[in-house]
C-alpha cells in the first residue's frame, strides 16, 4: 500500500523558527515570489521507500504522467497490484486521469490531510530550504533536487515519519 501527495515549492520563502541569542530577535531573509514547482511524492510507510518527482504543474496530465513513472519504477514487469491512496483533489478524481494497469487508486476521506502519511514528507523536504531567498526558480531547483535525493535514501527515517500506528501492516 502506497500513499501519494503533492507539495508546492517556489520563490516565496518558507519561514521557520530559528535559534537566537536571548534578548535578541532572530532574523531571516524573506521574499514573496510567485514562481512554483511541484513535487509529487509516493511513499510506502512500512518499507520507507519514497519516490519524489518534480513537475511544473499539478493537473490531470501531470498526475497521469506521475502515475506512469511511479508504475514504471516500482513494478516494471507488471507483476503486482499497487494500491495507491490519494486525497480528493480534483485532478485525482477526474475521469480523464490515465491510471496505468496494475495501479488501483483509493481515496481518503475529504478534508483529512492529517490521515495522509505522504503529507509528513514535506516538513523534512522543506527543512533544508527554509529561511532563504531564492532569486529565481532555477536557483531553487538544484538544492530541491538534492534534498529529494537525500530524502529518497532515508528509508528508516521515512518509515518512522510516515508509518502511523493505525495503518494496517499491508
Amino acid at each position: 500500500m502506497w500513499f501519494q501527495d503533492e507539495a508546492r515549492l517556489g520563490t516565496k520563502s518558507v519561514l521557520r523558527r530559528c535559534w537566537a541569542k536571548r534578548g535578541t530577535r532572530s532574523t531571516a531573509s524573506h521574499a514573496n515570489g510567485f514562481e512554483w514547482t511541484y513535487i509529487y511524492g509516493f511513499v510506502h510507510p512500512f518499507l520507507g521507500r519514497t519516490d519524489l518527482l518534480r513537475f511544473d504543474s499539478v493537473d490531470i496530465n501531470s498526475f497521469s504522467a506521475a502515475l506512469s513513472l511511479f508504475k514504471a519504477r516500482f513494478d516494471p514487469a507488471d507483476e503486482r497490484l499497487l494500491v495507491l491512496v490519494v486525497d480528493n483533489a480534483g485532478w485525482h478524481r477526474s475521469a480523464k486521469v490515465v491510471v496505468p494497469p496494475g495501479v488501483h487508486l483509493v481515496f481518503t476521506l475529504p478534508y483529512t490531510p492529517e490521515l495522509m502519511p505522504a503529507e509528513h514528507l514535506w516538513i523534512s523536504l522543506k527543512e533544508g530550504l527554509v529561511n532563504r531567498v531564492w532569486p529565481s526558480l532555477q536557483a531553487l531547483i538544484e538544492p530541491l533536487d538534492q534534498r529529494c535525493v537525500w530524502l529518497m535514501q532515508q528509508h528508516a527515517f521515512v518509515s518512522n515519519l510516515t508509518s502511523f500506528h493505525w495503518l494496517p501492516a499491508a
